[in-house]
């Protein structure tokens, strides 16, 4: 039992839960909730170490019942007043891991990938990720001054998401010698062709801009292809998670048609 809030693993937790910079340089990140252990568990992604409360349900039980069969895996009890000291959420489910940051390598020729450029919400960055994994993209990549993908509220909205998609944030040299010739759309109000008009059929890159400001410079340079979300009501423009998810069923829908009548 862990009583006191000095031990070096809530420590470590509160600086996770709060800090890029404290993931980056420990290499891990926090995942709380039944739910998402289990999936975490599930994909065989590497356990640094598991926390739970005596307020924990009878289906997290059974995850540390499981978790005996195993391999070793280092579970400690804590506190209810330590866990709701150290959770991001304002009612946690009395168990999260601290998972080994271990990323999906890049796929060598992706067909369907997602560029985020400089989404800063981070439930629209989680949103995206669930959607992306959803729809069959193969990997999501981020510019500089998108969110930390592996923050608290992104992993809390992606639902597990990271534990099946390569995540990869790039600086913008990387980002260009991995697309290489690959057409990248990117939606804009202004653009006179529609998305349904569009052949999402062939390989491609989506690039998903910002909330406020759309994509960034180097952003817009790198686009080859635009294209609009056709709206019949009056809203000047989409949320960009929506957006995002709304195109992503476009080329999962012409990819299964073209499926079809081959």
């Amino acid at each position: 039992m862990i009583t006191s809030s000095s031990n070096t693993k809530i420590k470590l937790v509160r600086g996770l839960q709060s800090q890029a910079r404290k993931r980056k340089d420990e290499q891990a990140f926090v995942v709380e909730g039944v739910r998402i252990v289990e999936e975490a568990i599930t994909a065989n992604w590497p356990i640094d170490f598991i926390l739970y409360d005596q307020t924990l349900s009878g289906r997290g039980d059974l995850i540390l019942e499981n978790l005996s069969t195993r391999a070793a895996t280092d579970v400690f009890e804590i506190t209810a007043a330590l866990m709701a000291e150290v959770s991001d959420t304002e009612t946690p489910q009395g168990i999260l891991a601290v998972l080994k940051h271990n990323p999906l390598p890049l796929p060598d020729d992706p067909t369907f990938v997602i560029l985020a450029d400089q989404i800063r919400d981070p439930g629209n960055m989680g949103t995206i990720l669930r959607t992306a994994e959803a729809t069959g993209a193969e990997v999501v990549l981020l510019t500089p001054g998108t969110v930390d993908p592996f923050s608290p509220k992104v992993i809390r909205a992606a639902m597990g998401a990271h534990f099946y998609l390569p995540i990869h944030p790039l600086p913008w040299q990387e980002i260009h010698r991995y697309l290489k010739d690959l057409p990248v759309f990117l939606a804009t109000a202004e653009a006179k062709t529609p998305m349904w008009e569009t052949d999402f059929s062939q390989a491609c890159v989506l690039l998903i801009g910002g909330e406020a400001f759309g994509a960034s410079p180097m952003g817009e340079t790198l686009a080859t292809h635009r294209v609009t979300i056709p709206m019949a009501g009056r809203a000047e423009s989409l949320n960009a998670a929506v957006a995002a998810g709304i195109l992503m069923a476009e080329v999962m829908r012409q990819r299964h048609t073209a499926r079809k009548d081959r």
